[in-house]
């Protein structure tokens, strides 16, 4: 039998062709898959990223009211009072984890809740009216809380926080920050759980009343 040289060349040619063939496919299959989980992680972290993001601007307080307790002396305050409500669009707010920096003319301070740590410089939460149960969590924009940050006052462990000399049920409120003084000033940073920030400025009054027991800041 005569065997043609001609076409076993070209079978041999179409052969590796074939093989070259596949394995183009499979790279560009391999290749397709990484960039499809590629891909899909990326749109998994830009949701993220994005809800989070979101989560930073909208889930935040408004400050509605700030008054100051005025000290023994009538020269300055020892504690300011934080009227808040939830900002339009936020969803539930928890105001024990909130983290507070005060920058003042008496000194600077970082707050955490009272719950957390109760020494030093913790700030304690006073409910106005609220729509649940829990003593600290924002759930509806009608809800009104007062955050209670002292400065060199030091109150004994108790219940709930009430002013010196109340009730004596008081809670476990401490700071190591001196009075702030008529005419003193100091800003407070307050960050909420999803890192969103609100700034408040204090200015205590050049001028006291003897009678006074509270002054709007």
């Amino acid at each position: 039998m005569i065997r043609n040289k001609l076409t076993d060349k070209r079978g041999q040619v179409g052969i590796g062709t074939l093989i070259v063939f596949i394995a183009l496919v499979l790279v560009a299959a391999i290749a397709a898959g990484v960039l499809i989980n590629t891909a899909g992680f990326l749109q998994t972290q830009a949701e993220q990223t994005g809800e989070d993001s979101s989560s930073q601007v909208a889930n935040n307080i408004n400050i509605i009211g700030e008054i100051g307790v005025v000290n023994e002396n009538n020269d300055g305050i020892n504690t300011t009072r934080l009227t808040v409500q939830r900002a339009p669009g936020s969803d539930n707010v928890d105001l024990s984890e909130l983290s507070i920096q005060y920058v003042g003319d008496n000194g600077f301070a970082n707050y955490i809740h009272t719950s957390k740590d109760p020494s030093d410089n913790s700030y304690g939460v006073e409910t106005i009216t609220a729509s649940s149960s829990d003593d600290a969590v924002m759930t509806d924009d009608s809800d009104r809380y007062q955050i209670v940050i002292p400065f060199s006052v030091e109150y004994e462990s108790g219940v709930n926080y009430t002013e010196a000399g109340d009730t004596g049920e008081t809670n476990e409120l401490n700071s190591t920050l001196s009075d702030l003084a008529t005419g003193n000033e100091a800003e407070l940073e307050i960050t909420t759980a999803d890192r969103a920030t609100r700034n408040a400025f204090i200015e205590v009054p050049d001028t006291i009343e003897s009678d006074e027991s509270e002054v709007t800041l």
